[in-house]
């Protein structure tokens, strides 16, 4: 006699698990029309559902991601993501020099410049505004490009040189125009030192000097309040030449402070302090951290609510499909083998809508300009530059391992809605579900 072969042998080939046969049985079943006791039309509107959600997903987390970095551009500004400083009150210049050039060579470091910051007062044209001098040596400026590549008026090439009250600083553009200065003008800087007067109180210290340059970043509170000064000429009119021995970072990547901190203290050889954007601006950071978890917390609500379509579909398949699950346990299958072709079904449908989704919400982020003329034809401007204070359209910056994130969470939770109605399948009794049709 002729031994009948069940249709999932272990092994290799169609009939292994997840082979041909169980996939094919699985495309058909998905694929039946209504009358045949199929789910097309549900399993269409289930993969619509997941596509939408991980499309919705990938843009709303892209946009918010580039809205964030606007607003640490913005709150940062000119200000570092980090600073170093030697533990000394008068640092041996070779010993900078040193600290400087190994924070370079990190590969997160984009720039490391000394610097010194110093509040002061500026007085021209019967004004006075308290704002800040920012001190660096020429060469470092040129290398700190929103400053250097935003020159307005003037020059960078008289930078630090000149004497007495020709010495040449740069200000902002802010600054300048609420005191009537441009390039070529002299400013009044005052100091918090003072000195002693034989006739009266002490007297603040202060020194007039040219300005060479007036720079305009687009940040409102640099513009407002900085004014760039040679890095020597500052230690002499501020500490009395004491050399304090600080430097800025600028990282690639703003967010990557925290790990950076164990990698400086291990490429220094000296003791240091280590400060961050986060330690000076602690309520911006916890907003932003904040909103990140929100905003991952959000994803998984939308995904489980898009994943009840599925859940529905593959409900009605195994109910319609009771007398074909009985037929295949009859010839062979075993209820493993019943609970691999419902899972694929169901599988199917989150994996293709997840890849999809995937690409849309992709190519949306990647042409969110286009997207955004396109509203703005019914709508009007949707983020106005002089009430948000953002050019260039809504911003939206693509984070790959949140993307694959989003991927991977819209698959495995769909994958987990399949699974319980593919189980109950694999129960089905092939006697009692044949004895009642």
């Amino acid at each position: 006699m002729d031994t009948a072969h069940p249709i999932t042998q272990s092994g290799k080939g169609q009939n292994a698990p997840f082979g041909a046969v169980e996939r094919k049985i699985a495309r058909r079943y998905l694929g039946a029309k209504k009358s045949e006791g199929g789910v097309a039309v549900i399993a269409w509107i289930s993969f619509i559902c997941i596509m939408l959600a991980i499309t919705a997903m990938i843009t709303i987390m892209s946009i918010m991601n580039g809205f964030r970095e606007k607003v640490l551009e913005l709150t940062l500004g000119t200000e570092g993501h980090m600073y170093v400083g030697l533990w000394s009150a008068d640092v041996p210049p070779d010993q900078i020099k040193q600290l400087e050039n190994k924070l370079a060579a990190l590969p997160e470091v984009d720039t490391a410049i000394e610097f010194s910051q110093n509040a002061a007062g500026f007085m021209a044209n019967g004004e006075l505004i308290p704002g800040r001098v920012i001190g660096v040596t020429p060469e470092n400026l040129l290398t700190f490009k929103i400053v250097s590549d935003n020159i307005q008026y003037g020059s960078l090439q008289g930078f630090g040189q000149g004497k007495g009250s020709a010495h040449q600083v740069i200000m902002g553009s802010t600054l300048a125009a609420q005191m009537g200065l441009t390039a070529g003008d002299r400013v009044r800087i005052l100091t918090a030192r003072t000195r002693a007067n034989a006739f009266g109180p002490p007297t603040p210290i202060t020194k007039v000097y040219t300005i060479g340059a007036i720079f305009q970043t687009g940040l409102y509170q640099a513009d407002l309040s900085s004014v760039y000064m040679d890095l020597e000429q500052s230690q002499l009119l501020f500490d009395n030449g004491r050399k304090k021995g600080e430097v800025q970072l600028r990282l690639h990547d703003a967010d990557k402070v925290d790990p950076m901190i164990s990698t400086i203290a291990e490429a220094v050889d000296l003791p240091v302090h280590i400060e961050t954007w986060k330690d000076r601006f602690s309520q911006q950071a916890l907003a932003l951290r904040t909103e990140q978890i929100a905003m991952r917390f959000i994803f998984v609500i939308v995904v489980i609510i898009a994943t009840f379509p599925v859940l529905a579909a593959m409900l009605m398949l195994v109910k319609n499909k009771g007398k074909d699950i009985a037929i295949l346990r009859t010839i062979g299958a075993t209820s493993g083998s019943i609970l691999r072709i419902f899972f694929i079904a169901g599988a199917m449908i989150g994996f293709l809508g997840t890849i999809v989704g995937l690409i849309l919400g992709v190519l949306i982020c990647l042409n969110i300009d286009v997207v955004q003329r396109g509203i703005e034809v019914f709508t009007g401007p949707l983020f106005p530059p002089e009430v948000y204070g953002i050019t260039g359209g809504i911003p939206a910056k693509i984070v790959w391992g949140e993307v694959m994130m989003v991927a991977a969470c819209g698959f495995i939770i769909s994958a987990i809605a399949t699974f319980f109605p593919a189980l109950s399948a694999s129960k089905t009794d092939p006697v009692d579900a044949l004895r009642y049709d």
